[in-house]
C-alpha cells in the first residue's frame, strides 16, 4: 500500500471499488460511462462502520480480505474520470487514493483504492 507521489499519481491504474462506486450502487453513475471492463476482486483491507450512507476502508497486508470489484477506465478519459472520482471521494480530506495489490481472475494487479483518512471508527 503506497501513497502516490506527484510523479505517479496520474498513473493509469485500474480502480478497486468496495462501496458506492460499484455497479448498481448509488455513486456508480460517477464513472459508469468511463468503465471499459470490470471484474470481481479482493485485497487486504477492512470495512469501517462510518454510520454514513457510504463505507470506508483501510488497507494493509495484515488485514483480512476485502471483497469488491476492479474497473478499468477508458484511457482517453482516464484523467478526467479519476479527477471526478477524487472529487466524489473528497480526496485528500475524507479519503486518500493509494496503490494496493488486488487479486482478480487469478492474477495480482496493482490498482488505485480509496482509504479512509479518519480511521478511528468501528470495524464492520
Amino acid at each position: 500500500m503506497t501513497d502516490p507521489t506527484d510523479a505517479d499519481r496520474d498513473r493509469e491504474l485500474p480502480l478497486f471499488l468496495y462501496g458506492t462506486l460499484r455497479k448498481g450502487e448509488s455513486g456508480a453513475h460517477v464513472i459508469a460511462a468511463d468503465v471499459v471492463r470490470r471484474a470481481p476482486a479482493r485485497t487486504r483491507g477492512r470495512l469501517l462502520d462510518l454510520k454514513a450512507s457510504y463505507p470506508g476502508a483501510v488497507f494493509g497486508s495484515d488485514e483480512g480480505w476485502l471483497d469488491g470489484e476492479i474497473v478499468w477506465l477508458e484511457p482517453s478519459r482516464f484523467r478526467a474520470a479519476l479527477d471526478r472520482v477524487d472529487e466524489y471521494e473528497n480526496v485528500p480530506f475524507l479519503f486518500r487514493r493509494i496503490a494496493v495489490t488486488v487479486e482478480t481472475e487469478g492474477q495480482a494487479v496493482e490498482a488505485w483504492a480509496f482509504t479512509y483518512t479518519h480511521a478511528s471508527h468501528t470495524i464492520r
